[in-house]
This record gives structure tokens, sequence and C-alpha cells, in this order.
């Protein structure tokens, strides 16, 4: 468990660690789980919630923490962009498809050779960049279809949530000296935004699956 010198505190930052199992539980008690987008994000959280207790185990040394940090961030990566490409077109998400397989070969590559145990942060910084890309190019086509019922979209919500969490993530990666989420060598002030960051995310996710859904002939539209 991660320690601050506050009972408070530490508590406080246990409790947020959890935070992904809200999605998950409203997802459960609605019977969504065979829907889209509400699949894909049921498996994000529940990934940040394994990624989050593997990376505060009393045992788990600096290097394993990278190891856990690399992997996990990969695989968020994978399912953050299959969840973002429903709305793209056929020719976009090929070119999309195409440009992962690449960037995924070369990542499994550089990683075979350099070790797991060590992380980058010109690496995590196109990674979240590539996350933030992809929503981006997928927000037109689903604006223009849902259309007036664009805040009734799960996957507006969702796309608010991840925008904001992985770009205020850039700017702390560059602003203070760089070490994995939830590592016990980050600052005070940078697990606080994190922790901040987290709230506002799974927050939003929240949102996407508790708000009314969209009527069924546009939210089909919005998705295929």
């Amino acid at each position: 468990m991660l320690r601050t010198g506050n009972n408070f505190a530490d508590y406080f930052l246990l409790a947020v660690l959890f935070l992904p199992l809200v999605p998950v539980t409203l997802i459960f008690l609605q019977r969504s789980y065979g829907k889209e987008p509400l699949n894909l994000l049921m498996i994000v959280c529940l990934l940040n919630f394994i990624k989050g207790l593997a990376q505060i185990i009393p045992l788990n040394h600096s290097e394993n923490q990278y190891i856990t940090h690399n992997i996990f961030s990969l695989l968020e990566l994978i399912l953050l962009i299959q969840l973002f490409k429903t709305p793209l077109s056929g020719k976009t998400r090929i070119t999309l498809n195409i440009f992962l397989i690449a960037f995924l070969s070369t990542y499994l590559t550089y990683f075979s050779i350099k070790g797991w145990e060590f992380s980058s942060l010109g690496l995590d910084t196109l990674q979240n960049c590539i996350i933030i890309g992809t929503i981006f190019l997928s927000l037109p086509p689903l604006i223009r279809t849902t259309d007036l019922y664009i805040f009734q979209s799960p996957l507006f919500w969702i796309a608010t949530g991840t925008l904001s969490y992985f770009f205020l993530l850039i700017i702390l990666d560059w602003a203070a000296p760089y070490f994995p989420p939830l590592s016990p060598a980050l600052n005070k002030e940078t697990r606080i935004f994190l922790t901040i960051a987290e709230i506002v995310r799974y927050g939003l996710y929240t949102l996407a699956i508790a708000l009314p859904r969209l009527p069924a002939e546009t939210e089909n539209e919005s998705l295929y």
C-alpha cells in the first residue's frame, strides 16, 4: 500500500485504486456487458484495476514496476484503440489497423532487445499521443452520426474521460521526474494530480453508463 505519512491520505489513495470497479459494477448491474462500447470499457477498467494492485505489491521492486507498467500500458493502448475506432469509416479504420500493427511490432521488438525492466518517457508519451489522436479521429464521425443525441452517447463521455486523463498524464510526465503511475517514488503533488485525473476519468466513465441511452437506431448508426 502507498504511504504518505497521513492515514487519511493513505486510505483515500487506496480507495481510489478501486475506482475502476465502479463502472464495472454498474455495467454488470445493468447487464450491459455484451454491448459495445461498454464491453471494451469493462475490460479496460478491470485491466487498470489489476495494474493498480500489481504496482502496490510490497515486494514489487522498481524493475518489476517498470515491467508491469510497460505490459499493462501496451494492453490498454490496444483496447482503447479498439474502443474508439468503432465510429471510423472503412479506409480510416484500415489505416489505423495497419499503423497499430506496425507500432506493436516495433514496440515488441524494442523491448525484446532492450529488456522490459525500464521505461521510456518518450515512448510512454508516444503511446498516450496515439490514444489521444485516435479519439480525435473518432469524434467527428461520432458527432455526425449522433447529431443532437451526442450527450447521450456513452462513447462521447468515455472519450471525454480518457482525453482528460491522458492529457494530464502527458503534462505530468514532462513537468516532473518520470516514474510509472502509482510508483512509491512519485512526489506528493504528482500523486495528487494523478488521483484527481483518475477521479474525473472514472467519474465520466460511470456517467457514460448511467445516462439514458441513445435511441436504438441512432446508437446502431454511431457504432457501426
